[in-house]
């Protein structure tokens, strides 16, 4: 399969119809609200496919819908709350995974790349997990960029916007040890995904979307081999396996018995 036989992600195109037209030549406040609907819509979608998991059906998972709000308030304890984009909480535990979702879906208008104001979401992200993990050192946090299938190919020299986030979110990814205090501001998983608006050249479906493990190798430029890419539900998955320790183990054969 190639990017252009994908089928839409329906949650996904669901996020595209709640964001609305994309003011690609709006201003910044134009740019900043599509960006904020999409990525509500998105954060209702990763939670609806936590919802579907029997391991989490015990689980308070938010957001609900769209009608309800966005960007639950967690408290995080001694009087601490943080808005998070994706919470699974426990009744006893408290929050046990977060997701926090960042977008970079507008080109910039000078040089026509997508990652103008990677450094800055980079903070921001850094910032809300280094604040849950000192209050919450074992709770898991995920990072997910989203950017335009165009992002994987917007320069001619140089990596390309996509490769650019893919390397600055793993070094901002992997934790050692909960008790390391320099590794508060790193996710403990992180993915950027590539989705299509339906309106690019190359034929790619609406709403289809592919993410790549930061701990995998990008192109220099250009868009990802299928193969070496994820689901959302294969997302959402890998996210809860790791959280919870259930990561599939190839056990070895003892040596026989005399």
């Amino acid at each position: 399969m190639r990017w252009s036989d994908l089928e839409p992600e329906p949650g996904i195109v669901d996020a595209l119809e709640h964001a609305g037209p994309r003011p690609a030549d709006g201003n910044q406040n134009e740019k900043r609200g599509w960006s904020e609907r999409f990525a509500n819509a998105c954060a209702v979608t990763i939670a609806n496919e936590l919802r579907r998991l029997p391991v989490l059906q015990k689980k308070r998972i938010l957001p609900r819908d769209l009608k309800t709000g966005t960007e639950p308030l967690t408290p995080l304890g001694a009087g601490t709350s943080k808005r998070i984009d994706v919470t699974v909480a426990d009744v006893l535990l408290g929050l046990e995974i977060g997701v926090s979702l960042k977008g970079l879906n507008f080109r910039d208008v000078g040089n026509g790349n997508f990652d103008k104001n990677l450094t800055g979401r980079l903070y921001e992200l850094g910032d809300e997990v280094r604040l849950i993990h000192e209050h919450l050192p074992h709770a898991f946090m995920a990072g997910i960029f989203f950017l335009p299938i165009e992002a994987a190919a917007d320069k001619q020299k140089g990596r390309s916007s996509f490769a650019h986030t893919v390397v600055k979110l793993r070094e901002r990814t992997g934790r050692l040890d909960p008790a390391l205090a320099h590794h508060a501001p790193r996710c403990d998983i992180g993915f950027v995904g590539l989705y299509a608006t339906g309106d690019e050249a190359g034929g790619y479906a609406r709403g289809a979307v592919r993410f790549l493990n930061v701990m995998e190798r990008p192109p220099f430029r250009g868009r990802p081999m299928l193969e070496s890419t994820q689901s959302l539900s294969e997302v959402v998955e890998e996210t809860v396996a790791r959280a919870m320790d259930r990561v599939h183990i190839d056990w070895a054969d003892p040596e026989p018995d005399a």
